[in-house]
């Protein structure tokens, strides 16, 4: 868990820097974080940005805690998801609108019925809506539909976001 958060971290770092040397630079970023909570809980850290008129997202999801104590929910499974995606973005003076689409590593545990844990590693599909109104030019609100075909379980979802960028 300590080395994901890791890899995307430096991710983040090392792709902002590399790609914003020059003053007058047309490179977009924006970072999301989202959650949703009810009987379970889902979060997800995503970092989008430009590079040679294309979007990229690299991104990091957590669902199946159960709320509010932790512990598996009811589908008895913890998944982590980790996705690089290419995309389209639509921006006006107040709303923005990406969707994106790439492969991901998903990776967690299971309850069985014994109660013992099995550990799982897959990959999927991974996709990515974000609809989000702009309160200014560097901060948006809005939600996020994602969803992940995989073999383990094939899972959708909605987050409520927060989206900080550069705005343009």
């Amino acid at each position: 868990m300590k080395h994901t958060i890791i890899v995307i971290l430096f991710t983040v770092l090392f792709s902002s820097h590399t790609f914003t040397q020059n003053k007058d630079s047309l490179y977009k970023y924006w970072i999301t974080v989202g959650c949703w909570v009810d009987r379970d809980v889902r979060a997800n850290l995503n970092y989008s940005f430009s590079y040679h008129g294309f979007f990229y997202k690299v991104g990091y999801l957590t669902k199946g805690e159960s709320f509010p104590f932790g512990g598996f929910n009811g589908n008895n499974l913890h998944i982590r998801s980790i996705d690089i995606s290419v995309g389209k973005r639509l921006q006006s003076e107040w709303f923005q609108t990406s969707l994106f689409a790439g492969p991901s590593y998903v990776f967690g545990e299971k309850l069985l019925i014994t109660d013992s844990i099995e550990k799982f590693n897959t990959v999927g599909l991974e996709t990515d809506v974000q609809l989000l109104f702009r309160l200014a030019d560097e901060v948006g609100v809005g939600i996020g539909l994602y969803g992940n075909l995989n073999f383990v379980k094939n899972y959708v979802g909605i987050n409520i976001n927060l989206t900080l960028g550069n705005g343009k």
